[in-house]
Formats: structure tokens, C-alpha cells, sequence
């Protein structure tokens, strides 16, 4: 779907056992604060290398407090 929407990839936190199956890799230039870097996975979806700083939606923020 994130293909075909157009967007240029995808990011997330997650089980990399799980996610590495759909095509997510983790990748040391995405970060995500207090998140070893094994848990942060990209998927591109262009010609395009993901990196920087990943910042959660506040509403995922607040979730977790």
C-alpha cells in the first residue's frame, strides 16, 4: 500500500524477526531516542536512503506514559 500511495518509505519500531520478512531493514542512521538501533527498521520505497530521527506522533507519546 505505501508503494502505490506514493509515499517516499516507511519507518518504525518494532521485532526485527518479524518486520525483516515484509522487506524492513534496520539500518544505524535511523534513530529513534532510547530505541537500540536493531529495533528501528526502514523500508524504502524509492530510490531513496532513510536516515535521521524518528519522532512519534504526541499521540503515541502519550500512550505510553
Amino acid at each position: 500500500m505505501a508503494r502505490v500511495s506514493g509515499v517516499s518509505g516507511v519507518v518504525l519500531v518494532g521485532d526485527p524477526v518479524l518486520y525483516t520478512r515484509y522487506g524492513f531493514c534496520s539500518n544505524p542512521h535511523l534513530t529513534y531516542a532510547g530505541v537500540p538501533h536493531q529495533y528501528v527498521l526502514g523500508l524504502s520505497c524509492k530510490e531513496i536512503h532513510l536516515c535521521g530521527e524518528i519522532q512519534a506522533h504526541c499521540a503515541f507519546e502519550e500512550a505510553m506514559q
